[in-house]
């Protein structure tokens, strides 16, 4: 079944949202870019040969494919033949850029949500070092220090690592039972793209037990694995940015969606 792109963006966001809305927005921007820019490349030779063709008499106005996306689909150009070919690079590097903006939204939601709420690291025993102590700093200052020291150990770790800390102390990070499984495979793929030029290897087995790709094959990707990836983690960052608001009153920016490509 085809998976169609849908992307609603609500009215306000917390600037970690803000920020993850514009990288999102900007990435398909590209691939949409670098899309028509082939089928315009390809069909405009192509319009102008067959112009000539057709004031010599040597065909009809039927022969004449209408638009780019009717040669793309009955007479691919060599433009778009080659970008078929690198369809799998070219998907790898939207995808695993998404992937990256999803968990740095998480890691910046955490952070504007401790700036208001420090004592939640109350029971996380954060530490201060006695050379922290002695160079006189602002109370305010310290807790921002023990802040990104905790940022910093929380953007080394697993999504589940993270989803378990959120959840364990308070941060409405908000996963969908069904959607849980897909946020791993997305962060699988995301990694094996990184550090395995997107071939199967065992930590990806372990982490998507359930998939149809063996051992050291290639994970072909899809457009249709990418607009699911973008449909999901975008309803789980206005989720869980919406929640978040909503408990801790974090300070919230309107979101101008006229300022965004016009495909919204």
């Amino acid at each position: 079944m085809e998976v169609k792109l849908e992307i609603q963006l609500p009215i306000s966001g917390t600037n970690s949202s803000i920020s993850y809305y514009d990288s999102m927005i900007n990435d398909i921007n590209f691939f949409f870019f670098i899309i028509d820019t082939v089928l315009i490349v390809d069909y405009i030779p192509y319009h102008a040969k067959k112009s000539l063709e057709l004031i010599d008499g040597m065909i009809t106005e039927e022969e004449i494919e209408k638009n780019p996306v009717d040669l793309m689909n009955n007479t691919p150009g060599k433009n778009i033949k080659q970008l078929r070919k690198h369809s799998q690079e070219f998907i790898e590097m939207i995808f695993s850029r998404l992937i990256d903006n999803f968990q740095i939204y998480i890691v910046s939601l955490v952070r504007e949500t401790l700036r208001v709420k420090p004592e939640i690291l109350h029971n996380n025993q954060p530490t201060i070092s006695i050379a922290q102590l002695l160079k006189g700093e602002s109370l305010d200052t310290l807790i921002l220090e023990v802040i990104e020291s905790k940022i910093s150990t929380l953007a080394n770790k697993g999504f589940g690592n993270i989803e378990e800390w959120c959840i364990t102390n308070g941060i409405p990070l908000t996963v969908k039972d069904d959607y849980r499984k897909l946020v791993v495979e997305f962060i699988a793929i995301r990694n094996i793209i990184i550090h395995n030029r997107c071939i199967v290897d065992e930590k990806y087995i372990r982490a998507t037990p359930d998939c149809d790709f063996r051992l050291g094959s290639l994970r072909k990707l899809t457009v249709d694995d990418l607009y699911k990836a973008i449909n999901i983690l975008n309803e789980i960052v206005i989720q869980t940015d919406t929640h978040a608001v909503s408990k801790y009153h974090l300070e919230i920016n309107t979101i101008d969606e006229k300022s965004y490509s016009t495909f919204l």
